[in-house]
């Protein structure tokens, strides 16, 4: 084995520069189509590591640092991303797809204007390209700019006009500027990405009219806090004179049975009674024409069931009981955005006159501890098994402040007055520029007015809660 090595390091050290060059190109080009086979296969840690070995043999082609930078995105490693998007346009500079990537791993890093920047490269250089246009319009809604992001969507569609992706956030972007009717009608085309399949049923997909007696399947779709939300339809639907049956995820089933109106409530995954016709939860709206003038806001539509409720820990204090809530599920597409962490509740736990108990669930919930807080903050969310739990618990407080997530929802559908921090710009349903809500009568929302800076919305909070308190400033 020695031997051999040394006969191959003797023949290497006989060849001529070009020679060893046209080796090391074959070998690259070679562990580079290993790389792209085992990309196609999403084995991304050995996508890399041929990327980086193809790359070590040749730095000089384009085409493997754009793959890298694809494989090291999915794998979370932006920044480096971000480089080699940037080395593969050095190498190509003409290259549309690598501004586009370039592009999109600097919006989720929050670098707004240098992906704009990134992505209209893209479109000057690819003009008949929907995704260059698609692409551009997310980046510039981010940044606020709806009526240029509508423009780049109407490129998309006038270039493909079923671009589903498009469909969709165009559909996000009509809700967020109050145009229910079109927006809930593109709102369907959530069923054409790939993350959303409809459901397969055999009966009649339900028309929003009268009922007459039958059964309807009101079914579960995307997150909790939409379920909440749109829970205020079920009255309504059962006023059309059906039967409902409500599907809903098992930690929203107990808080479900409250809703006036559900006949019977199913876990999802369960097996479905005998139902005449279906509706996604979601689709209420579009059948029940909801405008922003109709939106059915009496509230509380929810409450907690009375058997098992738990009661927050006695305090000897007469002082306000506030809850909190800063993190929300990590799989949310935008969760990066709308979670902070628990420091940024910190200087809350300060104010006088005031008791701060933890809604917070998961890991997030270790964040206490770590900060040092758990002599200042009343840890009651480890207790909750469901949302059932959770709204007996948000039903013993003054006021809930919360991240965009289903805690802010269950607040405001209990109707307990809640503070929502939202990223900038926010999301479709708190549509824009606006401190109220149409959704939710009690709720108030603290908006970010520069993207992904946090400072200011709770020096904001704090200084609202504190003249709740007080009824006036501290001085210097």
């Amino acid at each position: 084995m020695v031997r051999a090595n040394a006969d191959q390091v003797k023949l290497w050290n006989s060849l001529k520069p070009e020679q060893k060059m046209a080796l090391r190109e074959r070998e690259a080009v070679r562990l580079f189509a290993q790389g792209l086979e085992r990309h196609r296969a999403t084995d991304l840690d050995a996508a890399a590591r041929l990327y980086g070995q193809a790359l070590l043999l040749d730095a000089r082609l384009p085409d493997i640092y754009n793959n890298f930078g694809v494989v090291l995105r999915r794998l979370g490693r932006r920044e480096a991303a971000v480089a080699c998007y940037r080395r593969a346009l050095v190498l190509k500079p003409d290259n549309a797809g690598a501004y586009t990537n370039l592009g999109n791993v600097l919006r989720e890093l929050g670098r707004l204007e240098v992906a704009a920047a990134s992505h209209r490269r893209a479109v000057a250089l690819a003009p008949d390209s929907a995704d260059a246009h698609y692409n551009l319009g997310l980046v510039l809604r981010d940044l606020g700019d709806t009526d240029a992001a509508m423009q780049e969507f109407a490129a998309t569609l006038k270039l493909d006009p079923g671009h589903a992706d498009c469909r969709w956030d165009r559909a996000l972007t009509l809700l967020q500027t109050g145009d229910f009717k079109q927006g809930f009608k593109e709102y369907e085309w959530r069923w054409k990405l790939k993350r959303a399949e409809p459901r397969a049923f055999k009966q009649p997909l339900w028309d929003g009219g009268a009922l007459k007696g039958k059964t309807i399947l009101i079914h579960a779709e995307q997150g909790f806090g939409d379920m909440i939300q749109f829970a205020r339809y079920i009255p309504m639907v059962k006023a059309k004179g059906g039967n409902v049956v409500v599907e809903v995820a098992a930690p929203l089933a107990r808080l479900f049975s409250t809703v006036p109106g559900v006949a019977q409530v199913v876990n999802a995954g369960a097996a479905l009674p005998k139902f005449d016709v279906y509706a996604p939860m979601m689709s209420l709206a579009r059948m029940l024409g909801t405008t922003p003038q109709t939106i059915p806001a009496n509230v509380p539509y929810l409450k907690a069931p009375e058997a098992h409720a738990p009661q927050l820990p006695a305090t000897m204090s007469r002082a306000r009981k506030v809850g909190i809530a800063w993190a929300g599920r990590p799989t949310h597409q935008n969760d990066a955005n709308r979670s902070v962490t628990f420091t940024h509740f910190v200087e809350l736990l300060g104010l006088p006159q005031t008791t701060v108990y933890s809604l917070q669930q998961g890991p997030a919930a270790d964040e206490i501890v770590a900060a040092g807080c758990q002599a200042f903050v009343l840890d009651v969310g480890r207790r909750m098994r469901d949302f059932a739990d959770t709204a007996a618990v948000i039903e013993q407080l003054d006021l809930v402040i919360s991240v965009d997530t289903a805690v802010a929802h269950l607040a405001g559908a209990l109707g307990k007055p809640v503070w929502v921090v939202l990223p900038y710009p926010g999301d479709w349903r708190w549509m824009a520029g606006r401190d109220d809500s149409p959704w939710y009568p009690t709720m108030r929302l603290f908006r970010q007015r520069v993207p992904g800076v946090w400072g200011p919305v709770f020096e904001r909070v704090r200084k609202s809660l504190h003249d709740e308190i007080l009824g006036r400033e501290p001085k210097a």
